[in-house]
């Protein structure tokens, strides 16, 4: 990431380099963060409040306007060719199924919000592995974006009321952002107690970490300090810096672990802190360090290696290691190669264009570039569904004839006995989601305009509700098939919310528990208006077994005294329910890609079905039974449950796109014996 000045210190340079170094060998050798952003993040904050105050003290104001050209001038051009030569690739390798997803990852980068696209699809950075996103590393292009936008109108508002007429405009200034430091990180601490996933992207969570930066820059810079405690704080800083990594990822970002790295970058900072006027300061062997000549070369091209690395990464482990795993040390050193030649490929380039010709200097056209990349990609988002809905008519013909639950569970039976890989024609991975989930985005449906996620199949008025977790929306397929134009659809589930309640929800969803809660009570209240016909209820809250050990035995039971307290309004209504369990968790399905591309054994194609898992299943519907809500035995739907064994691919077609959902061609599998279920409940 690039800083909003040109640094006049060498060791700035060169500290952007370790830092940039960090994240780029994490993400390729060890699949974890690093601090090598919330490095970057303290150095941009840093350089950002001298540049504003400085402004201030030369001028009075904050031109903001200029001002943010000027830092558009800087970030754009680079920031957008990235976008493009990356966004390309990603369209023809991932094909016509990933067209929205490309094209939303490409508009959320360009318009400085992809943390916020992030956090609303639950995106685990610290879990992601190298299946994820080509633009996923511009989260914190957006944080630092968003910061820096803030912090200008706030130094113009600062000036604006005296900022200039005060006698230490500096101290003034740098308490400001050591108040908004202090009040983000209270915030982040609350946040992570909430929503670890969210507060990880959130840019008032991380604004802290930029706001220590600058007050550091006009607070702490004043006090004068001997050379060898220059020294022995910078050699303490580094120290940190390049320890950071090694820390528990169990730790939350960004919390109390994140003053790791931010205090690492801070000590080094103030160390250099006025290196001119204190030549043994600048003669310590940290200092000389970060400003030899390779680092200093190297940081210069900081903000390019940061936004090639990944997109590189990701393109050689899918030409090596299409079927999941790493690129290994030499891969891994050809990624960085190849991520510095291009990003000083693209400083030159990029240099050239806005070099002077004759007497006249060339526009900096390339700032509008970003602009126009996020012009272009609104007006292709818009023509996305219509491609994907294709491309998804064109899969069909791969998915398997429809069973009934009898014929399935033999299907099954026979699979698990003889795991075997995905045919050729079948669709893998997150594009194999369902349409309602890749195309439609049903995932969390929005109470206030329900009618997005309505699927009008049928001419009457008769509606059949999906409600409950992220596996309410993979059930769609099979619904609606099951129904067969006799009902419409109406999806209505919220991501992470179970339709249930109580303890043991609120033990795994944390602070979610009441947004959670709100959606059922928005349900039931939307239910109550509009009378639908039947409701389907489904959620993958399986918290037993391996990972839940210390979670209490009656899982079940209580899911399921949660559920039946939102079911009985239903009942009362007169509203029939349906319970369709999730799929139970399974490994990775990649791992069983890997083990058919190295000729090994397929037994990482089925999953075993842990003692746990089928104690909460079967306890949860009988307790449901006994409720009065219709139960279909979907165990058998995915598992050989006498074998305790779950195939991960029945008949050539993948069960499970991740860990956790079905995918579209397995929801088809199974609408025949949806129907079996749900239609009795519509008296047909």
């Amino acid at each position: 990431m690039a800083a909003t000045q040109t640094p006049r210190r060498l060791d700035i340079q060169g500290l952007r380099a370790v830092a940039s170094l960090l994240v780029a060998s994490h993400h390729i050798w060890f699949g974890t963060v690093s601090g090598g952003v919330d490095v970057l993040f303290a150095v941009g904050g840093y350089l950002l409040a001298l540049s504003l105050i400085g402004e201030i003290e030369r001028t009075g104001a904050v031109d903001v306007p200029r001002t943010l050209w000027r830092i558009a001038q800087r970030l754009f051009p680079m920031a957008a060719l990235v976008l493009v030569v990356a966004g390309a690739v990603a369209l023809v390798a991932s094909g016509p199924l990933a067209f929205g997803r490309v094209l939303s990852d490409v508009f959320a980068s360009a318009t400085y919000w992809e943390n916020w696209r992030l956090a609303a699809d639950g995106t685990d950075y610290v879990a992601a592995g190298h299946d994820k996103s080509p633009f996923q590393h511009f989260w914190a292009m957006g944080v630092q974006g968003q910061f820096t936008a803030l912090a200008v109108l706030a130094a113009a508002g600062f000036a604006l009321v005296g900022g200039r007429r005060m006698r230490d405009a500096r101290l003034g200034f740098g308490l400001l952002l050591a108040a908004v430091a202090a009040a983000s990180f209270g915030y982040a601490l609350l946040r992570l107690s909430i929503d670890p996933v969210g507060a990880y992207y959130d840019t008032f969570a991380r604004s802290w970490e930029l706001a220590l930066g600058g007050a550091a820059a006009l607070l702490l810079t004043r006090i004068p300090l001997p050379g060898r405690l220059r020294a022995a704080l910078a050699a303490v800083g580094i120290a940190l810096v390049l320890t950071a990594g090694r820390l528990p990822v169990e730790w939350l970002q960004p919390g109390w672990v994140t003053l790791w790295p931010v205090a690492g970058a801070l000590l080094v900072l103030i160390a250099g802190a006025d290196a001119g006027a204190d030549a043994q300061a600048a003669r310590g062997p940290v200092t000389r360090v970060l400003q030899a000549r390779p680092l200093v070369w190297l940081g210069g091209l900081s903000y390019g290696l940061y936004l090639w690395h990944w997109p590189v990464l990701l393109g050689l482990i899918a030409l090596v290691a299409p079927e999941g795993g790493g690129v290994g040390p030499l891969g891994g050193m050809l990624v960085l190669v190849v991520s510095v030649l291009l990003a000083w490929g693209s400083e030159r380039a990029i240099a050239w264009l806005h070099a002077p010709r004759g007497a006249r200097r060339r526009l900096p056209v390339l700032a509008l570039a970003m602009p126009v990349v996020a012009a272009v990609t609104a007006v292709a988002l818009a023509a996305a569904p219509a491609v994907q809905r294709d491309a998804i008519e064109r899969a069909a013909p791969t998915a398997p004839a429809e069973l009934d639950g009898a014929a399935l569970a033999a299907r099954i039976a026979a699979a698990a006995a003889s795991p075997s890989v995905p045919d050729a024609e079948a669709v893998v991975g997150a594009d194999g989601r369902v349409a309602e989930w890749l195309v439609d985005d049903c995932l969390t449906v929005d109470l206030a305009a329900p009618e997005r996620c309505r699927f009008d199949d049928a001419p009457g008025d008769d509606e059949v509700w999906i409600v409950g977790d992220s596996q309410a929306v993979t059930w769609a397929t099979a619904v609606r098939g099951a129904l067969d134009g006799r009902a419409d659809v109406q999806l209505l589930g919220r991501s992470m919310c179970p339709f249930s309640t109580g303890p043991v929800v609120e033990a795994q969803v944390r602070g979610l528990l009441a947004q959670c809660d709100a959606h059922a009570q928005g349900v039931l209240a939307l239910a109550a208006e509009r009378r639908p016909a039947a409701v389907v209820i489904s959620y993958g809250a399986w918290w037993v077994g391996e990972g839940y050990e210390r979670r209490v035995a009656d899982t079940g039971e209580q899911l399921a005294a949660g559920t039946l307290a939102y079911a009985e309004r239903l009942h009362a209504l007169g509203i029939p329910t349906l319970y369709l369990d999730g799929p139970p968790p399974v490994p990775e399905p990649a791992a069983c890609l890997q083990a058919h591309a190295d000729g090994g054994a397929l037994d990482a194609c089925a999953s075993p079905l842990q003692p746990e898992q089928r104690q909460r299943h079967e306890a949860l519907e009988a307790a449901l039974a006994a409720g009065g809500v219709s139960v279909a035995g979907t165990l058998e739907w995915f598992c050989a449950v006498e074998a305790a064994t779950c195939p991960l691919v029945v008949d050539g077609v993948p069960t499970w796109t991740d860990a956790t959902h079905m995918g579209a061609a397995a929801s088809s599998l199974r609408q025949d014996a949806v129907a079996e279920a749900l239609l009795p409940l519509l008296g047909r």
